[in-house]
């Protein structure tokens, strides 16, 4: 089975855990903004999934297009928005890193599309810049 779909909106990454001490106890809390992105991806490819959750090894190939920085130059810019796959296209080598976002969104579709994300065993994760932020999913599994 083959699925794919995307998430539209400015990716987020998931946030590291919160510390607070309450009554004497240190509790771990997710930070609001990591949730509520995590509760906007589930809404978002809820009506993707499907019928059965997959029980199966899973590929999965995350593409995360973040906005194009206002700084960027007019040519780069015309070169991402046409789309041009050169050499000289600046790719977005800044934080948060890749391995974060792929935790928002495995995080996310626990329970939706597969049981565990311990299913998945080959993943391809890449960050580019475009003038529709979203993220692209692929999975294949079962």
């Amino acid at each position: 089975m083959k699925i794919a779909f995307q998430v539209l909106g400015e990716p987020v990454a998931k946030g590291r855990a919160k510390f607070c001490v309450r009554g004497g106890f240190a509790m771990a809390y997710t930070p609001k903004k990591t949730r509520e992105a995590e509760g906007d991806f589930r809404t978002q490819s809820l009506k993707y999934r499907p019928k059965e959750l997959i029980t199966s090894a899973i590929r999965l190939v995350i593409r995360v297009y973040k906005p194009i920085p206002k700084s960027m130059s007019k040519k780069n810019r015309l070169l991402i928005e046409e789309d041009v796959l050169i050499n000289n296209i600046p790719l977005p080598i800044t934080r948060p890193d890749f391995d974060n976002y792929a935790k928002l969104v495995c995080d996310s579709l626990n329970g939706i599309f597969w049981k565990d994300d311990s299913q998945i065993c080959d993943c391809v994760i890449s960050k580019r810049y475009s003038n529709s932020p979203r993220v692209e999913i692929e999975l294949e599994g079962d």
